[in-house]
């Protein structure tokens, strides 16, 4: 079939256009909403790549390679809108699968826009991991772990392996016989909710502070450790025999189970045991056929659980780049991925519709391919596309971002600054206060809700939230604000928090920020608890906890100054950026387009996949896709802005396009 046949039967099928007239006067003539404020007929303006995919049978396992700026979420959108509208099953449907929100809502809309329908059952549009949680795991997985439930309820609570054990002590009830040997030579507890186990590796990993994750495996091996086991072994010939140390973590894991509580990726561990069972042949009944959006960033776990879908009968179609898969932390491994899709029909999308030639030529050189076209001829920057900054501090970087945007009169376009980390978002952004962060999280949550941006306001309710669960008991997630598990709804915890926040700030005390955190403190323990109590109406009916005695509940026992800062001088945060230009970490950006980017390099290589010469230039695997990924999101113009280089990395960027910003501004 050609172009015109592709888009004549898709027409047919989404648009209901009349086999006796063409597409372009289907979009004349048209009074519907498919091609409602478009220019042109979004079926005949689609490449014919697209709309081969779009034609691929759904009785074949079929991997779509798509590029960046492909239209990926426009074909899956008009490809689901096809298969739904041909779809002649009640008690079956199609599952869109992808990883974000944001994308479930995007592909929705496009769903809608080409069917014309705001309901999409008996299909399902959604994130992978709700998809796991609603359909195999929460309904069944009660029957695997022995979990009994309560009132009659049998879904499992779901704890975030972050959440802190010191405020949360019940969390002891589930420690690991085994204990983590630091570098010290001290003992750290291991908890259930931060041991999970991978599938594809046949080994348990854990999580020791916030970031730090070991593999039992390696732990096992570290010098320090073996020295331990053989001391011991004088003693105890089978001391910490490996299979012992595995079934430690297994019975904890089973434990916390059994109680009722998950981690998100023991989600995923309890789908691949159910979908062996009956349950899995129900489920590929009910979803013969699935999408995975963004397939580059399933984990191995993930994966697992597709393989086994297919196993049951499901037919996959995979679509995305494994060349933007950064998401090793995740423990995402691209080439497990290309293995697995390597068995299906491949298909392609080669063409970029978003960035300019120039930026297309630098990401093919970042990865080390020669396929990648570009269909955006607005090139406005010329031979300016590509623009590097020099820097002492990231801030410099910004305003000589801000300075070409004014001079090009490209201050009200689609702008971002773009970064590796977190914490060097929050603190561009003056979010944060450092350390103080974690010392004093209702002092800094305090000041950041005063007068605070969006973004600010949202961290003030996190270290609210974080603060507050200690006193109300039992915080769950940082994506719940720290909701503790005896209150229901997350949405009047957080009305709850806002007020308590203006309620603080309208106090005369607790609102001056030059006395010490010593005296705040002080004045804090006369106050909140009369504030906890005037604002708990708010959640008192969704609390299972009746009797709260808010009187006691804050004194010096549960509420002390943070080492070190008894005699420190709170002092306001920095003034404001007032820049309107939002930054986003270089994962946040995924799937984004935007006019212009500024991308800033960390000043060193210490970072994993920030720095612009080691990693995005020199790097491999994960490190190079990181620079390919945060170098893919611009349309006109490309900043990358660099710590001071010396005349050979001058040559280095120059080689690869860039022109030094400062000769435009």
């Amino acid at each position: 079939m050609n172009k015109e046949e592709y888009q004549e039967k898709i027409a047919n099928i989404v648009c209901g256009k009349s086999e006796k007239i063409t597409c372009e006067e289907c979009y004349i003539l048209a009074d519907g909403n498919v091609c409602k404020n478009f220019k042109e007929c979004r079926i005949s303006e689609k490449t014919e790549e697209q709309l081969e995919y779009v034609m691929t049978s759904i009785k074949e396992n079929v991997f779509l390679k798509a590029c960046a700026g492909s239209g990926k979420t426009e074909v899956i959108g008009l490809k689901a809108a096809y298969e739904m509208k041909k779809w002649n099953s009640y008690n079956q449907g199609i599952a869109v699968l992808t990883f974000t929100n944001d994308a479930t809502d995007v592909i929705i809309d496009r769903v809608k826009q080409f069917t014309g329908r705001n309901a999409v059952y008996p299909h399902y549009i959604g994130t992978l991991s709700s998809f796991i949680h609603s359909y195999i795991v929460q309904p069944f997985a009660y029957t695997l772990t022995g979990f009994e439930g309560k009132d009659e309820d049998f879904s499992f609570n779901i704890i975030d392996r972050t959440v802190p054990v010191y405020s949360n002590s019940w969390l002891n009830t589930y420690k690991c016989r085994v204990s983590y040997l630091e570098a010290n030579n001290r003992w750290s507890s291991i908890f259930a909710h931060q041991i999970g186990y991978d599938i594809e590796k046949k080994d348990f990993y854990f999580y020791i502070g916030k970031n730090k994750m070991e593999w039992l495996s390696e732990y096992y091996l570290k010098p320090a450790v073996q020295a331990f086991i053989k001391e011991k072994r004088i003693h105890n010939a089978k001391f910490w025999e490996m299979k012992y140390l595995r079934k430690c973590f297994r019975e904890c894991k089973e434990v916390f189970w059994k109680a009722g509580f998950s981690t998100f990726d023991d989600l995923n561990i309890l789908a691949i045991r159910l979908l062996k069972r009956d349950i899995g042949h129900k489920i590929a009944l009910r979803f013969p056929v699935i999408f995975i959006d963004e397939c580059q960033d399933l984990s191995g776990n993930e994966l697992r659980v597709l393989k086994a879908l297919q196993e049951q009968g499901c037919i996959v179609h995979c679509i995305g780049d494994l060349n933007q898969s950064i998401y090793e932390f995740k423990r995402v491994d691209p080439d497990e991925i290309l293995k697995h899709v390597g068995e299906y029909k491949q298909k392609e999308l080669h063409i970029n519709f978003r960035s300019c030639k120039e930026i297309v030529a630098l990401s093919e050189r970042l990865i080390n391919v020669n396929e990648i076209e570009s269909a955006n001829l607005n090139n406005l920057f010329g031979s300016n596309s590509l623009v590097y900054f020099e820097y002492d501090k990231p801030d410099d970087a910004i305003n000589s971002y801000y300075k070409i945007l004014k001079k090009f009169d490209f201050l009200e376009k689609e702008n971002r600054i773009l970064v590796r980390q977190n914490s060097m978002k929050l603190q561009l952004e003056k979010s944060t206060r450092d350390g103080m962060d974690e010392k004093e999280p209702l002092i800094v949550a305090t000041q950041l809700w005063k007068d605070g941006t969006p973004q600010q306001m949202k961290i003030a309710l996190e270290l609210a939230g974080k603060q507050i669960s200690k006193w109300l008991g039992n915080g769950r997630t940082k994506a719940n604000y720290y909701c503790p598990k005896e209150i229901s709804s997350v949405f009047y915890w957080r009305v709850f928090l806002m007020n308590v926040l203006n309620k603080i700030l309208s106090s005369k005390k607790l609102s001056n920020f030059n006395v010490t955190c010593g005296k705040w403190h002080e004045y804090a323990k006369k106050e909140l608890g009369i504030i906890l109590e005037e604002k708990y109406p708010i959640i008192a009916d969704y609390d299972e906890i009746k009797d709260r005695e808010f009187e006691k509940m804050i004194n010096g026992k549960s509420y002390r100054v943070s080492n070190g800062n008894k005699d420190v001088v709170i002092g306001e945060i920095d003034e404001k950026v007032k820049n309107a230009i939002p930054i986003m970490t270089i994962h946040g950006s995924k799937g984004c387009t935007f006019d212009t980017t500024l991308v800033i390099s960390t000043k060193n290589a210490r970072s994993i996949g920030g720095h612009w010469k080691e990693h995005w230039l020199n790097g491999t695997g994960e490190a190079k896709r990181i620079g390919y990924v945060a170098s893919t999101r611009a349309k006109y113009l490309l900043v990358w802005g660099v710590p001071k280089m010396n005349s050979e990395d001058k040559e280095l960027l120059k080689s690869y396009g860039f022109v030094n910003g400062e000769d435009l501004i």
